[in-house]
Formats: C-alpha cells, sequence, structure tokens
C-alpha cells in the first residue's frame, strides 16, 4: 500500500494503537472521506472484500493510463494480426494484459492503494475484405489490490504525520483489524478497421472505444 522500507515494531500497547486509527478516521473524513471509509473497514470490515466505486476510481490520472496502456498493447497486437490475415479470412484474438498502477502522493487514492494491479482480459473477431479489416471485441477490466498495511516502514498522515506501518500489521496480529480485498470491474468495447494502403496514414488503424458496462460506478 505505502512506502517502502523496513519493518518494524511500534513496542506500544493495542488499546493506544487502535486509538491513533480511530482518530485517524475520524480526523480524514473531511480531508480523504474514501480513505476514512476505507481504514474503518480496515478495523471492522471482518475481513470482507470490499468494491469501489469505478466513477471514483477512474478519476484519477493513474487509473487511466493503466487502462490506456493495455487498450494500446491491445491494439498493438490486432494491427498486427490484420496485416497477417488473408482475403475473406476471419480470425479470434484472445489474450490478457495487465498494467501496474503506481498511485501519485498526496492523492486519495494513495492513502487507499499505493500500489495496484489493472487486468484486461480481451476478445476480439476480425475480418478481412479486400484491403480492409474491421474488427470489433470486448475487454473486461479488473482493478485488484490487497489492503494491508505490510509493506514500507511508514506513511505520512495530513495531521498525524509520519504514522508506522507496523502499527496496521500489529493490529492485524491482535486480531483488532483484518486485511481484505479492494476491487473493481468494467467493460469496454472495441470497434476499429484496418486498411492496406501505400499512402501515407493510408495503412493507420483506427480504433474506438466506449465504455458499457460497470459495477459500483
Amino acid at each position: 500500500m505505502f512506502l517502502r522500507g523496513f519493518l518494524r515494531r511500534t513496542a506500544k500497547p493495542v488499546p493506544e494503537l487502535v486509538t491513533l486509527f480511530r482518530s485517524i478516521v475520524d480526523g480524514g473524513r473531511e480531508v480523504h472521506p474514501i480513505a476514512a471509509d476505507f481504514l474503518e473497514h480496515f478495523m471492522d470490515g471482518a475481513g470482507a472484500s470490499r468494491r469501489m466505486s469505478l466513477r471514483w476510481l477512474r478519476s484519477f490520472k493513474a487509473i487511466k493510463k493503466a487502462e490506456r496502456r493495455n487498450q494500446r498493447r491491445f491494439e498493438r497486437q490486432l494491427a498486427r494480426e490484420a496485416r497477417l490475415l488473408p482475403d475473406g479470412d476471419s480470425t479470434w484474438v484472445n489474450d490478457r494484459w495487465d498494467a501496474r498502477i503506481n498511485a501519485f502522493i498526496g492523492t486519495e487514492l494513495f492513502y487507499v492503494s499505493r500500489m495496484s494491479l489493472l487486468r484486461s482480459q480481451g476478445s476480439f473477431v476480425l475480418t478481412r475484405t479486400g484491403p480492409e479489416v474491421q474488427l470489433s471485441g470486448t475487454v473486461r477490466h479488473h482493478w485488484f489490490d490487497p489492503y494491508d498495511w505490510d509493506r514500507g516502514r511508514w506513511v505520512y498522515i495530513p495531521r498525524h504525520g509520519f504514522v508506522p506501518i507496523a502499527v496496521g500489521r500489529e493490529l492485524v496480529e491482535a486480531d483488532e483489524a483484518r486485511n481484505f480485498l479492494m476491487e473493481s470491474r468494467h467493460v469496454q468495447t472495441l470497434e476499429g478497421t484496418c486498411r492496406d494502403g501505400r499512402w501515407p496514414r493510408r495503412d493507420r488503424p483506427t480504433f474506438a472505444w466506449s465504455l458499457v458496462s460497470t459495477e459500483h460506478r
């Protein structure tokens, strides 16, 4: 979740650590309400997984950049397949791409999920008619990250300063908190055309992505 470093114990009583995290939850609601909500779930959620709001998640540049990274991987792959497709033939392309995400320090996403993964599973059909290949398909995106306090030495939290990562780990060991899985899913369709040609830009493929289905936007 947070900054990397050495793991250390706080040597403080568990009730004091509980009070610290509860104060972070209460003090963070006005500044970072989503982060406060997830920290509270860490304390009270008994390890139940949580679905992220897709609208909130995709409001961050780091998430949109990861999504676009996987889209471009599919586009390059489909363009290569289109060039190899014989006239009158059709083919299916199925593949998966993973994009690692590092949230920017200071954003609310950083306090919820420092490092996460976007897994994109795509299925497409390509059909060539003469010099033109029409393609269409669906990509299912799955964003996920375990909410834990196991990576790092400390994290800076507004109004509380530098808080040791060991606090979260010790609360889990004392059964005062539980790690849990954060995730979000959404679906996009792709329509595109690849056209052969000698003139500049004649063979440049065109792709149009559309968000067609979401969960917990």
